[in-house]
């Protein structure tokens, strides 16, 4: 959900993911204190400040650790000869 662009709470509420309020704020909670997502920016202009969400350097490469691993892992096995 942030690899291109930051995110909101009603953005991520409302995406295909289904996932409900509690769920989103624990693991937004989860993400910052590990320094895998960071507040973008906040848009103030609103009835509520929304908050924006972006990966961080260590959440961009956390993500990269698992794509390279998963294409490791699911690659077809080499048969010697």
């Amino acid at each position: 959900m942030f690899r291109k662009k930051a995110n909101s709470v009603y953005q991520l509420y409302h995406s295909s993911l289904h996932f409900d309020s509690k769920q989103i704020y624990r693991y937004l909670r989860y993400c910052v204190k590990a320094d895998l997502l960071e507040i973008d920016h906040i848009e103030e202009n609103k009835f509520l400040p929304a908050k924006y969400y972006k990966l961080t350097d260590r959440g961009q490469a956390f993500i990269a650790l698992f794509s390279d691993s998963s294409k490791k892992t699911l690659a077809p096995k080499q048969h010697s000869a």
